[in-house]
C-alpha cells in the first residue's frame, strides 16, 4: 500500500524480501545497508531469533525521479524463513508494493523453495494482495556454491513467468544491486500504470493470528530479541503531515526519471541467459540530506513496530502458560 505525504511531496513504497530459511534474505539487506554510497537511510532494526532474523530499514538511496511530482522512498523488509514464524511473515507482508523471492540455488533446497513460494502466494492473498499483479522479482541466490541447479532448471520448477530473474551470490554482493534495481523498477512501473493489486473478493484484513505454531522444532523456536544496528544514518526529510494510505497508485501523468546507478562498486554477474530482462536504472540524482526531525520520528515508529511484534509473541506465550496452569487447577 503506497503511503503519500503531500506536505513534503514524498511517496513511500514497501519492498519485502521473502524466501526459505537461511536463503540469503538478511545478507541481501545487510549488503545494501553497508553500501558506502547509501547515505540517506534510517536505522536498521533487527528482530532476531535463534535461527533467523527480521530486518527493516528505509532509505532514499537517491532521487528515484518523481511520480506526479512526488519523491520516492523505499522501505526494505525481510521475513523469517522458519515455518514457526508464519504469522510474522503475514504481518510483514501487509501493504507490500513489491516482493523479492530469494531462492536457494542448491539442489537440496528445491522443496524448501517450492514450499516458501506457495506460502508467499497464500500469504499475499491473506493480505488481499494479488500475487499475479504485485511487483515480483526472483533472485537465484548462492550461485557461487557447488551442487546448484542451472538457471533453466530452477525456472522450470519455480515458474517465474514474466517476472525478472537475477542470478546472485549475496555473500559476495554479486547480483544484490541488480535485484534491488529490478524490484524498484517493477514497483515504479506499477505506480506509473495505476496497477491496482488489491484482491477485493478476499475478506477484509483482521488482526494477525500470532498463535500459529505449525512446524515448530527445537531449532526454530527462539525468543525474538530486539536490537538496533549502530551504523550512523544521515537524516531523511522533515515531517509535516501524517501519511495518507491509498489502495491503488494514483499516479498516471508523469514518467519516472532514470539516470545514474549509485552502486557502481558492487560486483555484478553478467546475465547468463536471455530470460534475464534488462531494466532501465530507476536511480537518478545524488542523495540529499535534510531535516533530522523526521529521522527521529521514523526511528521511534520502527522501534514501536518491533516492540509490538515482540509483545505479541510474549502475550501468546503468557496465554499458553495460563491455559496450562488453568488445566492443572481444573484437574
Amino acid at each position: 500500500m503506497v503511503l503519500i505525504n503531500k506536505a513534503i511531496n514524498e511517496v513511500t513504497v514497501k519492498l519485502v524480501y521473502y524466501g526459505p530459511g537461511l536463503c540469503g534474505k538478511t545478507t541481501n539487506l545487510e549488503k545494501i545497508y553497508a553500501n558506502p554510497r547509501l547515505d540517506n537511510k534510517g536505522k536498521m532494526i533487527s528482530m532476531s531469533t535463534e535461527t533467523d532474523r527480521t530486518l527493516f530499514f528505509d532509505f532514499m538511496p537517491m532521487e528515484l525521479g518523481t511520480i506526479a511530482g512526488q519523491k520516492v522512498r523505499v522501505q526494505l523488509y525481510t521475513v523469517p524463513g522458519q515455518v514457526f514464524y508464519d504469522a510474522t511473515r503475514k504481518l510483514v507482508l501487509r501493504g507490500s508494493d513489491g516482493v523479492v523471492f530469494v531462492a536457494d540455488s542448491q539442489d537440496s533446497m528445491k522443496e524448501s523453495n517450492l514450499d516458501s513460494l506457495r506460502n508467499l502466494r497464500t500469504n499475499l492473498r491473506v493480505n488481499r494482495i494479488d500475487p499475479d499483479k504485485v511487483a515480483l522479482v526472483f533472485q537465484y541466490n548462492k550461485r557461487d556454491l557447488p551442487n546448484v541447479f542451472s538457471v533453466e532448471d530452477m525456472s522450470a520448477y519455480l515458474l517465474p513467468g514474466d517476472a525478472p530473474v537475477v542470478e546472485a551470490s549475496a555473500i559476495t554482493g554479486a547480483g544484490v544491486t541488480a535485484t534491488l534495481r529490478a524490484a524498484v523498477a517493477r514497483i515504479l512501473e506499477n505506480l506509473k500504470n495505476n496497477v491496482d493489486t488489491t484482491l477485493y473478493e478476499e475478506p477484509p484484513l483482521t488482526a494477525p493470528d500470532m498463535s500459529q505454531k505449525a512446524g515448530v522444532a527445537s531449532h526454530s523456536a527462539g525468543t525474538p530479541k530486539l536490537s538496533m544496528r549502530s551504523e550512523p544514518a544521515s537524516p531523511p526529510p522533515s515531517p509535516a503531515a501524517a501519511p495518507v494510505h491509498v489502495d491503488a497508485a494514483p499516479f498516471d501523468t508523469e514518467e519516472v526519471a532514470v539516470e545514474v546507478d549509485p552502486f557502481d562498486d558492487a560486483p555484478e554477474p553478467e546475465p547468463a541467459a536471455p530470460q534475464f530482462a534488462a531494466f532501465d536504472d530507476p536511480f537518478s540524482a545524488p542523495i540529499k540530506h535534510e531535516d533530522p526531525e523526521r529521522a527521529e520520528l521514523e526511528e521511534l515508529v520502527a522501534n514501536a513496530r518491533a516492540v509490538v511484534a515482540t509483545l505479541e509473541v510474549a502475550l501468546e506465550r503468557a496465554r499458553e502458560n495460563e491455559r496450562v496452569l488453568s488445566a492443572k487447577l481444573g484437574g
